[in-house]
């Protein structure tokens, strides 16, 4: 009998070695290993595959109500999700920066990769965007800029190294499309999607925290409290405040209210499509508009309710041309070199953040019907990031978690009810390049609006707009599925397929080794100094021989499989 079950298992895993080998992309077969490698093979026929469906991406959807519908509200919510994250980014690299890239730049840069993007990508769903990261890497390139600036001006040679970082980033993302290397992605599983997915949220959601903090710090004193006697470490913040701003304990607290009424707002509407009034298309109709609700209404407490409380606002320099081309000033080699190693950096963190929204939005469970196109996306990434370099605008590449929640945006989704749990499936995804194209349109008519009037669009606003957009999309992932199981009651589980199949210990298990690979992220980004953080894709890089190589020691392939086999 032990010899039986022994024999059993053992034609289980030799079963589910064969299973997990079917699932990996064709490219990793032995029939394609013993094919030549010919450079950029796999671009041309990305490009070969999506051209037959390049009309249809402008015509198929606009034929019936829905679709005019979901593309109307796509876009708005596009507009929205995308304008006001590159103001907020905008306002963090006018500090960082010193005023070399402002709100407007990101606005122009937006716009312009944008579209560029809606009209020569392979995917159109996925969408680009500046992010945190890319923030983080561009005040790192200022610091390092300042070696070689002149004495009397640290920021006098940031255009030409930011232009000469960006062209190598651009260099290694067409090399990367040219050699075929997103055929990587294939060992890509959804716990490394997901695990980026959940700190991009988190992300989000830190960054505002962090701006609460400093409105506190900067204006919750009191006139009072300089005089002698008061709260010293009030009294100290106080008399550093009078010089460049009056105390004002109503700015913090009003910010953190509008933060929270545009979070609240955006979160109970887009959750209306889960109440029980009107019928089930008019619910999915208004969810469809929670984020310019919320957006609309935060902007109205913020500038017309409380008008007598100035809030922060946005502030460019009017001066300053929308294309500036940099004049790469005679840089030395050291610079050179130092461009190329940061470029390199940069083009790793493109590469994974780019590629892993592109799969997460192709995923079988979005039923998308017009195949990927990993390598002509990564190359006319490249392109779009070589043309801001040289303008010295903001970088961008495949963002999360504007991608998915754009597939969602577009799609037709079933509710089914078993035994008391609500499961949601993806029954059709409008494949349209129409809603990337009329939102980027929009963005760039925006810049004649800065700064007035958006400018009356509180900066607390801009932040509750990075919360809603983490809270929004943590219904997306299974991993925070998992880890709300951790306290939750074992007979209250809901019937999902891996409850049924994995036990509950090993459930919880491969939730916190999840939960450990995410902790590593947020340590990295948010632990260390702007030099460490720079390490920060090779971490996301790692997370793939850790889920394919460690795991499978830890727990066993059956339960791995029904856990992480699938979308």
């Amino acid at each position: 009998k032990q010899w039986y079950q022994r024999r059993v298992r053992g034609i289980q895993k030799e079963h589910e070695k064969r299973q997990r080998m079917t699932l990996r992309s064709k490219a990793f077969s032995a029939e394609n290993a013993q094919t030549r490698f010919i450079p950029g093979k796999d671009l041309f026929d990305d490009v070969k595959n999506r051209a037959k469906f390049y009309l249809s991406d402008y015509i198929d959807d606009i034929r019936d109500a829905t679709s005019i519908q979901k593309i109307f509200s796509a876009t708005l919510f596009l507009y929205f999700a995308l304008l006001l994250p590159a103001i907020a980014f905008g306002v963090l690299n006018n500090y960082y920066t010193k005023g070399k890239i402002d709100a407007k730049n990101h606005v122009v840069a937006q716009a312009l990769a944008g579209l560029l993007y809606s009209l020569f990508s392979g995917q159109p769903l996925v969408v680009l965007s500046t992010t945190i990261p890319v923030v983080i890497y561009t005040k790192i390139v200022y610091i390092i800029s300042m070696n070689w600036a002149e004495e009397d001006d640290p920021g006098s040679f940031f255009y030409t190294f930011y232009a000469m970082v960006g062209l190598s980033n651009a260099f290694f993302l067409i090399v990367y499309s040219f050699s075929g290397i997103s055929k990587i992605m294939a060992f890509c599983s959804r716990s490394t999607e997901e695990i980026l997915g959940l700190f991009i949220s988190i992300a989000f959601t830190v960054d505002s925290v962090k701006y609460i903090l400093k409105e506190f710090d900067q204006y919750y004193c009191f006139p009072g409290d300089m005089e002698v006697g008061g709260n010293s470490s009030i009294s100290k913040r106080a008399a550093e405040a009078s010089d460049v701003m009056d105390c004002d304990p109503t700015k913090p607290i009003l910010s953190v209210l509008i933060l929270c009424l545009t979070v609240f707002v955006g979160v109970q509407i887009f959750n209306f499509k889960y109440s029980p009034y009107l019928n089930a298309d008019k619910r999915v109709l208004v969810a469809d508009y929670a984020l310019v609700v919320a957006v609309t209404a935060g902007s109205l407490v913020g500038s017309y309710v409380f008008q007598n409380i100035e809030l922060q606002k946005f502030v460019v320099d009017e001066t300053r041309p929308l294309f500036r081309a940099s004049d790469f000033r005679h840089p030395t080699l050291g610079a050179v070199l130092t461009s190329m190693a940061l470029g390199f950096v940069v083009s790793l963190l493109f590469f994974m953040e780019g590629n892993i929204a592109a799969s997460i939005v192709c995923n079988p469970a979005n039923k998308l019907k017009k195949g990927t196109a990993f390598h002509q996306d990564m190359f006319v990434t490249g392109v779009i990031n070589a043309i801001l370099s040289i303008f010295c605008l903001p970088w961008v590449h495949g963002a999360l978690p504007h991608s998915p929640l754009h597939v969602r945006a577009l799609a037709d989704i079933e509710e089914h009810v078993e035994n008391g749990h609500l499961t949601e499936k993806v029954v059709f995804v409008r494949e349209t390049r129409l809603t990337t194209l009329f939102s980027h349109i929009m963005i760039g008519a925006s810049v004649f609006l800065i700064p007035y009037p958006l400018n009356l669009i509180p900066i607390p606003v801009l932040y509750g707009l990075f919360v809603y957009l983490g809270i929004t999309s943590l219904g997306e992932f299974q991993m925070w599925e998992r880890f709300v199981l951790i306290f939750t009651e074992q007979s209250l589980y809901p019937p999902l397929h891996y409850v049924r199949k994995v036990p509950q210990k090993i459930i919880h298990c491969f939730t916190l080794l999840q939960l450990l690979q995410l902790g590593a992220l947020c340590l990295v980004s948010f632990g260390g100094s702007a030099y460490i953080k720079m390490f920060f894709p090779f971490v996301i890089i790692l997370l793939m021989p850790v889920r394919e190589r460690i795991l499978p020691q830890l727990i066993s392939d059956r339960h791995l499989n029904a856990l992480d086999g699938g979308h």
